[in-house]
């Protein structure tokens, strides 16, 4: 950094939504220290605030600048590629620099570092045979040492079959000294250690997707695979072969799961293969274990970069390959601003980096799907075939009508509960599905119709099990009135089914089986998931109840049977990706079916058969589903034929938020080659005691749609002085 420079400063201003740079002069204390990425303290007007340098320039003329007062960290937050990344994000997601740095930046409370004494052998190998020729134990501890060091005393003794005297022997002789090292803090202990293994051999439909991505990958190309394999193909295997192309020059690789749970599936499969090369990051995390696996990944010594949303952000110095899995799930959406999708950064990432990227689903977003069938900016490389030509299940429908009929008071279809006795009787497993948890969707007086809803939200509370209530939005608990809170009736009764319902009915039908339930009440604790689902695989539990925390990802080969307990729950919610993410759903559950040597067979209840997302999931057949919702989607003028932006308005008064989203529409007006549709309430029209009203936005110009958002926003903050929040969502994955 020559003299004149001084360091470009973003700081944190939570109020102003501006990317201005402020010029401050480093003092000569700190000029060893001070480089681009790292967080210091500067003054700012009256206080005193953290920000981040982002590059260095000469002093701005005719203008006294302060000096830095500290420096916060003692290594760089971000790269300069990544600062490239957070430029782009803000633009992209219409936040500032500063927000999207968040996402990006080095752990900010980095937990004190843990050291353990290890130990190191010492001597040349002819002066220790000469020294130990006659303490065979101590020359095997001895070699031991030398060829795995950093063990501790008790490791080294373990792995040399010695007693722990035998060490100390060799510390006394000087052939071994004690070092202080710092202790990592793995995330995931003990999963595969030893020498990674090699894989299976390729199928040919697998070989070429492979040889397709070493290609781009030896090129430093950033070309875009969509990777389209039925369930149980052996997608993960192609992308394994290539990040072992990645690594092989010298790379680094990023893989992004959609959920945390399926982040601790993949680790051992990753690590089988890659050995301690492998690092994981996600939010689930300890502060401790984030913080070193972030070291590992910044420092190379973790080439492999495994998690969910916050992996795309890891500190990889040439990154060589990304991966995104399952890229179709909407949980790739971040909810909180900014509202960036994984799927789109990940992109951006690779282009700034040169490096390909591979989407892979079973069941492909209709954008990626229409991108890459029509060979605009993908290419699609298919898997159509299970490994070792294991056929896909069998899928057959259950009208629900038929069964309500019948006079069948169980949630459970007769047909879906004799093939569960028959599946107990050959000791083989079975999976529930319902994506609804609690016991009960809705509480109702049927005297005078009133439905309990939640004093803070606009929504209803469901019962759960125990004679509770509790809202899924604010998490709002309360007992079960003993008489309706409106007109004192003792008639309140609980309507409707979730996965506690189901898992009380599955043990009164079939009371010598164990059942396990999986979704977000079960599955709270840390490692909670872990727990269920490694006893369900050692067969502690025949029946498996779950949400769609169980419907992707997990390899089970005893499940013979899958039950999908109604097909309907997201079928008819206010968002124009319901019968994708239905048919999306109900695939990727049918595929935990048969995966091992005996076939399976997948039976959903439902009570709409006739619907296209259904009948083309029975049939597995994703170009069906495809072909008939693309012709939806032209004539409705949605995704991938617009973009769409969701501006939503919160705040205490509804006036108040209303005024807000009439005044923001008036500053839209006259937008060229854009749709304004409403304001009006969102769906759920309040949370936290937050009302909320909502614009929708068209364009079949994505770039002036995000011009149009930025400018009216502009102009809105400027002139709306009242207590609303806004909220801008570029392409967003819920529309409710």
């Amino acid at each position: 950094m020559s003299e004149p420079c001084c360091a470009e400063v973003i700081v944190e201003l939570p109020v102003a939504r501006t990317d201005q740079v402020y010029h401050y002069t480093v003092p000569p204390s700190l000029r060893q220290l001070v480089k681009t990425g790292i967080r210091v303290q500067v003054p700012f007007g009256p206080r005193r605030l953290p920000g981040y340098v982002v590059g260095f320039s000469p002093p701005p003329p005719g203008i006294v600048l302060k000096e830095i007062l500290g420096v916060l960290d003692a290594v760089p937050a971000f790269t300069e590629e990544l600062y490239r990344l957070a430029r782009w994000l803000g633009e992209r997601y219409l936040c500032t620099t500063w927000e999207a740095l968040q996402c990006i930046a080095a752990p900010r409370r980095a937990a004190r570092e843990r050291e353990t004494v290890v130990l190191a052998a010492v001597g040349a190998a002819e002066e220790a045979a000469r020294v130990l020729g006659r303490a065979p134990k101590q020359a095997r501890a001895w070699e031991a040492a030398r060829a795995e060091p950093g063990l501790t005393r008790a490791q080294l003794a373990a792995r040399a079959g010695v007693s722990s005297g035998v060490v100390d022997a060799l510390l006394r002789r000087g052939l071994l000294v004690p070092v202080k090292q710092a202790l990592r803090r793995d995330p995931y202990p003990g999963r595969a250690t030893g020498r990674p293994a090699a894989g299976p051999r390729l199928t040919a439909a697998q070989a070429h997707a492979v040889r397709e991505i070493a290609q781009a990958v030896a090129a430093r190309r950033q070309e875009i695979f969509l990777l389209w394999g039925v369930t149980g193909s052996g997608k993960t295997e192609v992308y394994l072969h290539g990040i072992a192309r990645a690594l092989a020059r010298g790379r680094q690789a990023v893989v992004t799961v959609p959920e945390i749970a399926l982040t601790a599936e993949l680790v051992e499969v990753f690590k089988r293969r890659f050995g301690e090369q492998v690092a994981v990051l996600h939010s689930r995390l300890g502060s401790g274990e984030r913080h070193d696996e972030w070291q590992r990944v910044a420092d190379g010594r973790a080439t492999v970069v495994l998690g969910a949303r916050s992996a795309v952000f890891a500190p990889v110095a040439d990154l060589g390959l990304v991966v995104v899995d399952e890229e179709h799930e909407s949980s790739y959406k971040q909810e909180e601003d900014p509202k960036y999708h994984t799927r789109e950064v990940a992109l951006a990432r690779a282009k700034l980096a040169g490096a390909p990227v591979v989407l892979g689903s079973a069941t492909p977003s209709l954008e990626s799907f229409a991108r890459a069938v029509a060979a605009r900016s993908y290419r699609l490389l298919t898997l159509p075939h299970r490994i070792d030509g294991r056929p896909l299940p069998e899928v057959d429908i259950v009208d629900l009508r038929k069964e309500h009929r019948a006079g069948n008071p169980h949630v459970l279809s007769r047909r879906l509960q004799a093939a569960i006795r028959e599946r107990l009787a050959r000791r083989e497993q079975v999976i529930l599905f319902l994506n609804r948890r609690g016991f009960a969707t809705v509480i109702l007086c049927r005297e005078c119709g009133l439905v309990l809803e939640c004093p803070h939200c606009a929504i209803t509370l469901t019962y759960h099990r125990g004679g509770t209530v509790r809202c899924h939005y604010c998490n709002y608990q309360a007992r079960v009135p003993q008489v309706c809170p409106a007109c004192g009736s003792a008639e309140l009764r609980h309507f409707g089914t979730g996965t506690q319902r189901v898992e009380e009915e599955v043990r009164r039908l079939f009371p010598e089986a164990g059942v396990v339930r999986v979704d977000a009440d079960t599955a709270t604790r840390r490692r909670a998931l872990e727990h269920l689902l490694g006893a369900f695989r050692a067969q502690q539990a025949n029946i498996m109840v779950g949400t769609q925390m169980i419907a992707k990802g997990l390899n089970l080969p005893q499940v013979t049977l899958v039950g999908v307990v109604c097909a309907d729950t997201t079928l008819f919610l206010p968002d124009f990706r319901a019968a994708e993410r239905t048919f999306q759903l109900l695939t990727q559950v049918a595929g935990r079916a048969g995966r091992g040597d005996v076939p399976g067979e997948v039976l959903i209840q439902t009570h709409v058969p006739e619907h296209y997302s259904i009948a083309a999931a029975r049939q597995h057949d994703y170009e069906a589903f495809f072909t008939k919702e693309i012709a939806l989607r032209r004539r409705l003028g949605y995704p991938p034929f617009a973009a769409l932006a969701r501006i939503i308005f919160k705040g205490a008064l509804p006036g108040e938020v209303r005024e807000a989203a009439e005044n923001f529409k008036r500053f839209l007006a006259g937008a060229a080659a854009v749709e304004i549709l409403g304001p009006a309430p969102a769906p759920v029209a309040r949370i936290k005691d937050q009302f909320r009203w909502q614009l929708v936005l068209k364009s079949n110009r994505a770039g002036v749609l995000g011009e149009v958002c930025r400018q009216g926003y502009a102009e809105f903050a400027r002139t709306f002085r009242k207590r609303v929040t806004v909220s801008i969502d570029m392409d967003p994955q819920r529309m409710f």
